[in-house]
């Protein structure tokens, strides 16, 4: 089977060892690092050997069209290196036996000690001292400067999977009361709390349920109007209404929010606001625990298996 790689991070995160499983499993690597058109490489679209395309979504600008790959012969798979699959336009490969698998809970830690880290910053209301210039007048900056201590305080995090129990332990481990929400998830070790509760109590708050057209409509805009005027909130996962969030700050009404945002867009926002971009995945570990995951989808392809089949 081949394997055609359409990856600029390739050469940098491929190991020998990863190499040699690959080798091991006679799978026929053809890796392209140079970002262009998919249709540029001829080779894809020629002859009738059986093929799997794997694709970091960074690379086609994180949208894949079904004309893409539409004309590929004997395209047997779509293997992404990322846990997000809506870029991937499925409807041509679901209508046609083309099986679509992502890369699943590989930067757990990272984006869970990301999460901290906005925490941090906006706990001690570093992003207002970033724009600000870190001033320090000794007769009023101490006072409009204040942080907030966040030992012994109430977090709460909404949706319990793999990215909120990490965030959940941590924020234990540093002193704070965690409760969460979760549709089906019951997790002994903290307390269950309903969302009218949580955002009328809580002094953090972390979403961190999947993205769907349900979840999407989880925090609507009377439970942020509940929020007390000390409460921070985390966003890992891009809240639809995070712009009715950031008014909240600028008004005053919360403590702060921190976000991921579009590049060099720190300055935009005003008041106790972090926003910072898509950094949450890029580790060492988170990197290497993708390729791995992403190699495993290759080898279990080329003997016919799929376990993190999306479609």
């Amino acid at each position: 089977m081949k394997a055609f790689i359409f990856d600029p991070l390739w050469n940098d995160l491929i190991s020998e060892d990863l190499l040699g499983e690959l080798r091991d499993s006679n799978i026929e690597l053809i890796v392209t690092t140079k970002i262009a058109p998919l249709i540029d490489c001829k080779e894809l679209f020629e002859g009738d050997d059986e093929r799997i395309i794997c694709v970091n979504p960074d690379y086609v600008n994180w949208k894949l069209k079904s004309d893409d790959y539409k004309n590929i012969p004997n395209l047997k798979a779509i293997l992404g290196a990322a846990t997000s699959f809506s870029w991937i336009d499925a409807s041509y490969a679901n209508d046609n036996g083309i099986t679509i698998a992502n890369v699943r809970s590989f930067s757990t830690q990272a984006v869970a000690e990301w999460a901290i880290a906005m925490l941090f910053n906006v706990s001690r209301q570093v992003p207002r001292l970033i724009k600000d210039g870190f001033p320090l007048d000794f007769d009023k900056d101490f006072m409009k400067y204040r942080g907030l201590e966040l030992h012994g305080k109430t977090a709460a995090i909404i949706g319990l999977g793999h990215n909120g129990i990490a965030i959940a332990e941590r924020l234990k481990g540093l002193g704070l009361n965690i409760v969460y929400w979760s549709k089906n998830t019951r997790n002994n070790e903290y307390k269950f709390s309903e969302l009218d509760d949580i955002f009328e109590t809580a002094d953090v708050i972390v979403p961190a349920f999947a993205h769907n057209d349900e979840t999407d409509a989880l925090i609507t805009d009377e439970l942020l109007a509940k929020l007390k005027s000390s409460a921070i909130i985390i966003d890992i996962i891009e809240l639809k209404n995070k712009d009715k969030v950031i008014e909240l700050v600028k008004e005053g009404k919360i403590f702060g929010f921190g976000f991921e945002a579009k590049p060099n867009s720190f300055d935009k926002y005003e008041g106790n606001v972090w926003a910072a971009p898509a950094y949450a995945w890029v580790t060492d570990g988170s990197m290497n625990n993708m390729m791995t995951k992403w190699v495993e989808n290759m080898i279990d392809a080329a003997s016919d298996r799929f376990p993190n089949k999306i479609n």
